[in-house]
């Protein structure tokens, strides 16, 4: 039998992911997103995120059959994202079949290990964030600048647990860019009027770093 201890990366990335279970709870709350249309209201909600954590504790515990289900839920995830109509169906379909390769395989426990859990979730993530990006956009010129902004703030969030997922601890530079654009996503879901101008740099400042980070993880 095997046995696993629990790594402090692990625990950070614990802190990182939980707070999709408070972020579900406030969408409630969003005005904008209640009188939206039903795909915006799926876009906006769905979240695989604190399925792939749960999948990741369960591995680490060696319960392989509970995480492979974790997994297969965080595909369902995917695919109410896709059927959005905002999806970049190409990225999202590899995700998804990425994902239901590892969950048939960590079923039978066929994965020698964690991090093949984290490098396919860390992919997943990546066209969560690059797909979140392209909504704030085109939320935004449609006249939807609360809405855009809570997608933003998505965009950030998808882009910090990109990193955390490959362990990787951004310089001082990077947090700034981050922290810049969550206050910025901050003051657009509170009705505040920013500039076109403003927006697009704050989102190529985004792209850039996932670009970076994949240069990084993927030489």
């Amino acid at each position: 039998m095997k046995h696993y201890f629990v790594p402090v990366w692990l625990l950070i990335i614990t802190a990182t992911l939980s707070s999709c279970k408070q972020k579900q709870e406030e969408s409630a709350e969003r005005p904008a997103a209640a009188t939206s249309g039903e795909n915006e209201v799926i876009l906006t909600e769905t979240q695989p995120d604190e399925q792939f954590w749960l999948a990741v504790e369960s591995y680490a515990k060696g319960e392989y059959k509970q995480s492979a289900d974790y997994i297969r839920e965080s595909i369902r995830a995917m695919e109410k994202i896709e059927s959005s109509g905002h999806a970049n169906k190409h990225a999202i379909d590899l995700s998804i079949a990425a994902l239901q390769q590892l969950a048939d395989s960590v079923a039978v426990n066929h994965v020698s290990s964690i991090e093949k859990l984290n490098t396919t979730f860390a992919n997943a993530t990546k066209a969560l964030a690059h797909l979140r990006l392209r909504v704030t956009e085109t939320e935004f010129f449609n006249g939807s600048e609360q809405i855009a902004g809570s997608h933003f703030q998505s965009a950030v969030e998808h882009a910090n647990r990109y990193i955390s997922l490959h362990h990787y601890t951004p310089t001082r530079e990077e947090v700034v860019i981050l922290d810049d654009v969550a206050s910025l996503s901050k003051r657009m879901k509170e009705g505040d009027k920013i500039s076109e101008e403003e927006l697009k740099e704050s989102i190529n400042a985004v792209d850039s770093l996932l670009t970076k980070w994949e240069t990084r993880f993927n030489p």
